[in-house]
């Protein structure tokens, strides 16, 4: 029995079709697929492009699919919003299947719970905590967009550093090093000057995500502003892990709590934080950077709904060997 596991996300859509047992059959990479950044129409070509081109590669194994699991960025806001993605995917995949969709933060808890219960703490340009019981309740906190509440994401990294840059400059705000090292990346003379790069071309949310790695660097080095920015997002961070905790587990169930995305990976400084505020607020929790491919939580997805309820361990990193590097 074949599944296709889907992870679609706000920079690229990967799309591998797999057994039970973890071997790879076909693989195939689009553009981003995230709806709240595309066009309808936009988003229909995405999905018919990446499985046409899995068709394309064996369309006999194509044909015989028995399950979608479609893990998307911008899916689980809504039951109407999920049916109309799997209309759109259905469009595309043999008669016979079952599709699934689902938010692509089911995908990053699955590839390192194999299915089980836990938490996901996604912080990337965005980021979610989303959390998973053993009576399959789900619940989610933050994500709520840049505009409202990205707690901990690179873009809200980068937007509480542009706002202490401004404050300096007006009087308001402590001196930081955050104030040069802004100006230079974005190679302009002065703090005024930022204004028009970014609020340029790209769409800001994306241009101020990228700045997150300077703030990092900055508080590793010892400026204060930078380390205070990084204690405060890990403070919120924090909240949102506890806040899906308390909504799922007893206060002291030993539950898995997985790391994922960007800032995780490139910031010692908040990993340790956080695990100094967990010790205080959820001593038993384990938290966990994400190591598998969040696609092969897509194929665990699948193969759950067709009833496999044991699942291999070692699944996820067969997965992974087997994958393209892209």
């Amino acid at each position: 029995m074949y599944v296709l596991g889907i992870d679609g996300g706000g920079t690229k859509t990967t799309g591998i079709v797999a057994d039970e047992n973890g071997k790879v059959y076909i693989e195939s990479h689009a553009g981003p697929s995230n709806p709240n950044t595309l066009t309808p129409d936009e988003f229909e070509e995405v999905l018919k492009g990446l499985t046409a081109d899995l068709e394309k590669q064996d369309s006999v194994i194509f044909s015989q699919l028995a399950v979608c699991f479609a893990g998307m960025s911008g899916a689980g806001d809504s039951w109407r919003c999920d049916a109309k993605f799997e209309q759109v995917l259905t469009k595309f995949l043999p008669p016979q299947i079952e599709v699934i969709v689902r938010n692509d933060a089911y995908n990053v808890l699955y590839s390192e719970t194999l299915g089980k219960p836990g938490i996901v703490q996604i912080a990337g340009t965005g980021s979610i905590s989303f959390g998973l019981n053993h009576e399959n309740k789900t619940v989610r906190s933050g994500g709520w967009g840049y505009l409202f509440d990205e707690a901990g994401s690179a873009y809200h990294l980068g937007n509480e550093a542009l706002r202490a840059v401004f404050k300096n400059y007006d009087g308001r705000g402590p001196e930081t090093v955050l104030t040069e090292e802004i100006i230079n990346y974005f190679n302009v003379s002065d703090v005024t000057d930022l204004l028009g790069k970014i609020h340029g071309p790209e769409h800001p949310r994306s241009v101020i995500a990228q700045l997150a790695p300077l703030i990092i660097a900055a508080a590793e080095n010892g400026d204060g502003v930078a380390a205070k920015i990084i204690r405060k997002a890990c403070a919120e961070i924090m909240e949102c892990i506890e806040s899906c905790h308390k909504k799922l587990f007893a206060a002291d169930h030993p539950t898995l709590v997985v790391l994922s995305g960007g800032v995780f990976a490139n910031s010692q400084q908040l990993l340790d934080c956080l695990r100094e505020l967990s010790k205080k607020t959820l001593p038993n929790i384990v938290l966990r950077q994400a190591h598998a491919a969040p696609v092969s939580g897509a194929v665990i997805g699948g193969l759950k709904a067709m009833g496999f309820n044991s699942i291999d361990e070692n699944i996820t990193e067969r997965i992974n060997l087997q994958l393209k590097k892209s």
